[in-house]
């Protein structure tokens, strides 16, 4: 019997096993088709797989034709995270001040940063289909996002608010559950509408999201705290290194476990939240 060269086997094992999404879970390569909540039809490999053949030097595992950005994806994942260790958390680590001691505020900074930064991105990514296109979607999100945050900090002048991080996550579970279909329920709506849509969407978010940081700040002055300027450094580190973990975390496991994991985030900063004034 003539063999079949490893492609045709493979296209043959899926017209027998009659079983597409089974053949896409037990074939090497990721083949299971884009869907809007994880549109990045260029990821075709599987981590644990190519990690499984680095170790083995196979040489197998990856076609880097497709999967070369993937690859510096994860390179500038690793240094940003070496980045962050050797210029922020050493240095921390190293401090024998009262910064290392009040961990809690610091957590709570770091957790908020992440959120932010976590939230945005995979809003980005989500409009990119309900708007048309990519520069539409990163225009009318980070613009809408900014400029409500920026209302929602001067609103949150007075240190009253610690309760607003778990509101925040509440509301990003909400869009977890209904954005999807919000947005391809509206997808055929006339541009204008959409863009009165996105507004409706984000303004809300981005007014709650701009409260917990100038609110945490000035608990954290109030309480005559030394950790200051390092919350103003950590919340900028976790952004930095948030911006490459969102897209890690989209291109595996899709935009809601995505937006999920900053909800997650929010969910912590509101128990660390306690320690700002003590």
């Amino acid at each position: 019997m003539q063999t079949l060269p490893s492609a045709a086997r493979a296209f043959q094992e899926l017209i027998q096993s009659n079983d597409p999404r089974q053949f896409a879970r037990s074939y090497a390569y990721n083949v299971a088709p884009a869907t809007d909540g994880a549109p990045f039809f260029f990821f075709t490999l599987k981590t644990g797989y190519v990690l499984k053949n680095l170790l083995a030097g196979t040489g197998h595992g990856m076609d880097w034709r497709i999967n070369l950005g993937v690859v510096v994806l994860g390179m500038l994942l690793v240094i940003s995270a070496a980045a962050v260790l050797a210029f922020l958390v050493l240095p921390l680590l190293l401090h024998k001040g009262e910064a290392r001691l009040r961990a809690g505020p610091l957590f709570y900074f770091v957790a908020i940063g992440l959120g932010y930064i976590l939230v945005e991105v995979s809003l980005i990514q989500r409009f990119v289909l309900f708007l048309g296109h990519p520069t539409y979607a990163l225009t009318v999100v980070v613009f809408l996002l900014l400029l409500a945050s920026g209302a929602g900090s001067v609103a949150a002048r007075k240190p009253k608010i610690r309760l607003v991080p778990a509101g925040v996550a509440g509301l990003i579970l909400l869009h977890v559950l209904i954005l999807p279909w919000l947005l391809s329920s509206a997808v055929g709506l006339n541009f204008g509408v959409k863009l009165l849509l996105s507004a409706i969407v984000l303004v809300p978010l981005g007014f709650l999201m701009g409260m917990p940081f100038p609110t945490g700040l000035k608990l954290l002055q109030q309480s005559g705290s030394a950790t200051v300027e390092w919350a103003w450094a950590m919340n900028a580190a976790a952004s930095v290194l948030g911006s490459v973990g969102a897209m890690v975390i989209a291109i595996h496991f899709g935009l809601t476990i995505t937006l999920a994991c900053a909800a997650l985030a929010y969910l912590m900063a509101s128990l660390w939240s306690r320690e700002l004034a003590t």
